[in-house]
């Protein structure tokens, strides 16, 4: 029963040791607040001049087990099963070398392939026969033309690569003007949060470096001794044009002249 009153009593002594902390961080939360906006803004600026914004065009494309020209009835599970294993082949083999650059021939584009594969990525949807190739560029008449250009070349090479199976363009390329990244809010949120959480880290530490005893509870908590008394401090300071409570913790002298202000 000792140690879990122990415990309880240590536990309640760290709660309370908590508030002063509070109060210390409430106290700079000005701080805090112009910090977070100064940086936040300053990274808005420098992304906004630094990072070039990229634009994004696309098309989806549904993947079949079966040629594009065989006629079926209908499907069956076991068919919609092996165009859902397929789409993951076809997710890799769209942006091989083989694929990549022959859509980059057919509209006169010089690029390496390594280059080119940076640009395009490709997305299952939602576990589904459906697959999504994006192009993404800082130029968003190249992400049309380019995105355009494998959706009318990939199907054939696909057809001819993995035989028995097709490809069918669903969503064709759209010309596309609005910015895809970077996203200027986000910076600005990030940059905001990651200034205030510097600032309330250094309050943070220099409250926990700060051994100053302002009060008898710190003379307890940091010695360990019992407070036998206290002096009351009565004599109104006008040093630094501040004065101080008639309870104030130290030891004075009353002089008559201060006697003569007070009355």
């Amino acid at each position: 029963m000792k140690d879990i009153r122990n415990a309880k009593n240590e536990s309640a002594e760290r709660t309370i040791d908590l508030i002063p902390l509070l109060k210390a961080l409430l106290k700079k939360m000005w701080l805090i607040v112009l910090v977070g906006v100064l940086t936040g803004l300053a990274v808005f600026f420098i992304t906004k001049v630094v990072v070039k914004p990229t634009y994004r065009s696309g098309f989806t494309a549904y993947v079949n087990n079966k040629q594009s020209q065989q006629s079926t009835d209908y499907l069956t599970s076991s068919d919609v099963s092996a165009s859902k294993q397929l789409v993951q082949t076809y997710k890799n083999i769209l942006t091989s070398n083989t694929i990549l650059m022959a859509s980059a021939k057919s509209i006169s584009v010089e690029q390496p392939y390594e280059t080119l594969k940076l640009k395009v990525s490709t997305e299952i949807q939602d576990e589904t026969e459906i697959i999504a190739i994006y192009v993404v560029d800082t130029d968003p008449k190249f992400a049309f033309e380019y995105a355009e250009a494998i959706s009318q070349t990939a199907p054939q090479y696909m057809a001819e690569i993995v035989e028995g199976s097709s490809m069918k363009i669903i969503d064709y390329p759209v010309y596309n003007e609005l910015r895809y990244q970077p996203s200027y809010v986000r910076f600005l949120i990030v940059g905001a949060l990651i200034g205030a959480l510097l600032v309330a880290v250094w309050i943070i530490i220099r409250y926990f470096m700060d051994d100053t005893i302002t009060n008898e509870e710190d003379l307890e908590s940091k010695f360990d001794i019992p407070i036998l008394g206290v002096i009351p401090d009565i004599i109104k300071s006008t040093e630094k044009g501040r004065e101080y409570s008639d309870y104030e913790y130290g030891t004075a002298t009353q002089t008559s002249e201060s006697k003569n202000e007070k009355k």
